[in-house]
């Protein structure tokens, strides 16, 4: 009851708790409204730049005209420019006319506060002529990347690092300039042309624009260029790039009096390793050097190659040697890897080189696209890669912990931290395939992980048997349990026996007794009023006799059954319908669930039962009654029906407690009472008792 009323609480509670937001959600919407309709119309770029991302929202309407200076429709992208600033339009639909760079365009929408910065969602676009580009404004990297040139006309000067011709993703240059990367994307682009204005200085005109996340932080830097025209070469590149002086891997970015910077530059050397399209190691006769280049082109361990590259400072001990092209020119004699100790192992003279250390084996690691190797040697503790190639998923894990190995990979040597104080990184070693490590010397068996492994077996044993003894321990408190409720049961049936033949063979007799002797009394009587008198006491003493009965029913365990309950029930409706007009037909099932019936349960049910037969008999004006009994696997019914006048059932009978009487008797044995009447229809009770609730 308790849990009930807590309930109801709650969902009061909560209907008041959404009444309130909804009202409160209608008022922000009416006051959203209103604010909207009185916001001030925006006639610049610059205004509509100058809001926040909250601001934006709101929907402010604009108005601006200017020069289309980009436009993409297959991408919905228009970028127009006034003379404030310029600013990003999202297109979608047909507008009457093809857009086109160049169009002087009035635009009439809203505001909208896009992915990166605040842009213009349009409801009109109109074209009222044309015009000449603006003159692009000349920015550096860091203006560009701060974001304020975002959506504006811009020249950027730089290096054209490489062309991308991927025609799914988009086509253009990666210029560097300043100390930045930028990202060009042609619209109409030449990829004979971008490929032969690599290692060119030259100035790109377009429109800036910002690569973003999820969250609208920049990531990206970026120019939309709309053609070719708009690259202009400013320092053309080498006529025959491979044609320029040839560099020691030792001497790349060392100190020189005179030089170029930030162009490529050559070095040659002997491949020690490849990942085609990732990265290619060389080694000459001074140093080893690390290439990041997309080129494909394989070649094998031991072939000569000159390699292209911009020589760039990074994560590493040594330069990198990025956006790299190569070509094979010979081949070298056999590879000698230097043999090396891993207290050494840090030296930037060893980076990029093909080394030889001796270890042993820690731990194995499994990664996404590479597998590992945890070593030590001596002090020192390393890692040691092997890339996830097809066909190799499983190459590592033949080699167990504690195996003494001499590995065979390029050596990586992180940039030296000690002198800003932060402590210096081991290194790692890049294993080309599983040939780079020999087993030299496999762990004893005896070691930790199995002494461990051990003495877990022997624990898992010793508590097995400790839970396999309080499992027994509990089996028989259980048996002990049953045979006492067993013995428990049989004493308690035995005494019902008892009790139920006490009251039939002495109150039984008794009343019978009391019977016959009122009967005599009143055949005898000298006066009316003491026959009368007599022949009330017979008629008590027989409904005693009979409300006895019935309780030595309920009481005999013989009696528990669904059976013998069918039987009672069946024959008290013959009885009680008797000494009426009313005929009575029976029905009951052939087979009956078996089990016990409790003596309560068969109690509450027969007196359920006779009032249903009462209130039939005194109400009803039936001519029949129909008595049908049904048994499944998890309940039975009894039904009642009658041809009588019937009634009402929503507006029942003004101080009637028989209805109440029975379904307050059936919900204490958790069965249900189903009442259906209409009038003149007759009435249908029916009582339905959940097997489980009592049959076991």
């Amino acid at each position: 009851m308790y849990i009930r009323v807590h309930l109801l609480a709650i969902y009061r509670s909560a209907r008041l708790i959404y009444f309130q937001a909804v009202a409160l959600a209608f008022e922000l919407f009416c006051a959203t409204g209103r604010a909207q309709t009185n916001l001030p119309t925006l006639t610049t770029a610059r205004e509509v730049h100058q809001l926040t991302r909250e601001q934006a929202a709101l929907g402010y309407p604009v108005h601006v005209r200017g020069v289309a200076t980009f436009v993409s429709e297959p991408l919905e992208q228009l970028f127009i420019q006034d003379q404030t600033s310029g600013i990003f339009v999202e297109i979608r639909g047909d507008y009457g006319f093809r857009l086109a760079t160049g169009q002087v365009l009035e635009v009439e929408g809203v505001t909208a506060p896009g992915g990166f910065a605040p842009d213009i969602e349009p409801r009109h676009i109109k074209h009222v002529g044309e015009a000449a580009l603006p003159d692009p404004a000349k920015v550096s990297f860091d203006q560009m990347a701060a974001g304020q040139e975002d959506c504006n006309r811009v020249e950027f000067r730089g290096v054209v690092r490489c062309a991308r011709t991927e025609p799914a993703v988009w086509a253009g240059l990666d210029v560097v300039g300043g100390g930045g990367r930028v990202i060009v994307a042609i619209d109409k682009p030449d990829a004979q042309r971008c490929k032969e204005l690599t290692d060119a200085e030259v100035a790109v005109r377009g429109v800036c624009i910002a690569h973003f996340n999820r969250q609208g932080q920049l990531i990206q830097v970026a120019i939309q260029a709309p053609g070719m025209e708009d690259i202009s070469v400013t320092k053309p590149p080498p006529a025959d790039p491979f044609a320029c002086p040839l560099r020691k891997c030792s001497h790349l970015l060392q100190y020189a009096p005179s030089g170029e910077h930030g162009h490529r530059v050559k070095v040659s050397g002997v491949v020690t390793f490849q990942q085609p399209g990732t990265n290619i190691f060389l080694a000459d006769d001074t140093q080893g050097v690390y290439a990041q280049t997309t080129q494909s082109t394989p070649v094998q361990p031991g072939d000569v190659v000159e390699v292209l590259g911009f020589p760039a400072s990074g994560k590493y001990v040594s330069p990198v040697l990025e956006d790299a092209e190569f070509r094979k020119v010979g081949a070298a004699a056999h590879l000698n890897p230097v043999r090396i100790d891993a207290e050494n192992g840090t030296r930037d003279t060893n980076h990029a080189a093909l080394v030889q250390v001796e270890a042993t084996v820690l731990n194995h690691v499994q990664r996404l696209h590479n597998q590992a190797l945890q070593l030590r040697s001596g002090p020192t503790v390393f890692d040691a890669q092997l890339d996830m190639a097809p066909g190799r998923g499983r190459s590592l894990a033949g080699i167990p912990d504690g195996s003494r190995v001499l590995l065979t990979g390029i050596c990586l040597v992180p940039a030296d931290l000690r002198a800003a104080g932060l402590g210096a990184n081991n290194f790692s070693l890049l294993l080309r395939s599983p040939a780079d490590i020999l087993l030299l010397e496999r762990p004893s068996w005896w070691t930790v992980r199995h002494a461990l492994w051990m003495l877990a077996g022997t624990l898992a044993v010793v508590f097995a048997s400790l839970a396999w003894v309080a499992v027994l321990q509990n089996r028989v408190r259980a048996q002990t349990k049953i045979i006492s409720q067993t013995v428990q049961r049989q004493a308690a049936l035995e005494e019902r026996s008892r009790i139920a033949r006490d009251l039939h063979d002495e109150l039984g007799s008794s009343l019978t007794q009391i019977t016959l002797l009122s009967d005599r009394q009143a055949a005898e009587a000298a006066s009316p009023a003491l026959s009368e008198n007599a022949r009330k006491i017979s008629g008590t003493a027989r409904e005693m006799a009979q409300a006895l009965d019935e309780i030595v029913w309920a009481v005999n365990p013989q009696h528990d059954t669904l059976e013998g309950l069918f039987e009672y029930l069946a024959q008290t409706a013959d009885e009680f319908l008797e000494d009426t007009a009313i005929r009575c037909r029976v029905t009951t099932p052939p087979s009956h669930p078996s089990g016990t019936v409790p003596a309560e349960v068969r109690h509450q049910l027969f007196l359920a039962f006779k009032e249903a037969l009462n209130n039939a008999v005194r109400h009803a004006h039936a001519s029949e009654i129909q008595i049908s009994m049904a048994a499944e696997p998890n309940r039975f019914q009894i039904s009642i029906a009658d041809n009588g006048i019937g009634f009402d059932a929503s507006h029942p009978r003004p101080g009637g407690a028989g209805l109440k009487n029975l379904r307050q008797r059936l919900e204490s044995i958790g069965g249900k009472l189903e009442l259906i009447s209409a009038n003149g229809q007759g009435t249908t009770i029916k009582m339905t008792i959940p097997l489980p609730t009592f049959v076991g």
